[in-house]
């Protein structure tokens, strides 16, 4: 029974470190801009003259043209990366390094599928998708703005310029 308070002595010592040593702590991470609103381009998989720019905040559902489609923006990742042997993205750090935003897709209300929506990638169609987007601008927080590269957009993609009137800002007018 003597041994346990001189083990549970040594056990302590050794997790907070000898004494008059002050444990420092690492820095808190950056915190990395406060998303705002992303602009995207649309295209349609069967209609190439199909073409729509919508301008969206977080979680907020957007009607795709005039379709029965629409879309809500479901996750924001500012370092977009994936690790494909356990099938799970994250983000490399606060930053927005490589932006990545994953989109639902609905028809009538009910998921039809979803992809992703990258700043410095092409838009690209899911093996079910109707739609690619492609992020044109996203807006922050007393930051400017990331614009995509327009070098290097596809043909008929639209170009970003200033930020879109929203849809709710259009409708009041």
């Amino acid at each position: 029974m003597r041994r346990l308070p001189w083990l549970f002595a040594v056990l302590l010592s050794l997790a907070i470190g000898p004494p008059g040593h002050a444990q420092t702590k690492a820095p808190a991470p950056a915190r990395g801009p406060r998303f705002e609103a992303v602009t995207f381009g649309v295209r349609h998989r069967v209609f190439p003259d199909f073409r729509d720019v919508q301008r969206v905040k977080l979680n907020q559902e957007f009607p795709l043209g005039d379709t029965e489609y629409s879309a809500r923006v479901m996750r924001y990742v500012p370092d977009f990366q994936m690790d494909l042997e356990h099938r799970r993205v994250f983000s490399l750090s606060n930053q927005p390094r490589n932006p990545a935003f994953q989109v639902v897709v609905k028809k009538n209300g009910v998921p039809h599928d979803t992809s992703w929506a990258f700043l410095k990638s092409p838009p690209h169609f899911g093996v079910r998708a109707y739609f690619a987007f492609h992020v044109l601008r996203i807006d922050f927080v007393g930051r400017a703005p990331l614009l995509a590269d327009t070098t290097s957009t596809p043909t008929g993609m639209p170009r970003p310029a200033a930020a879109p009137a929203t849809k709710d800002s259009a409708s009041s007018r």
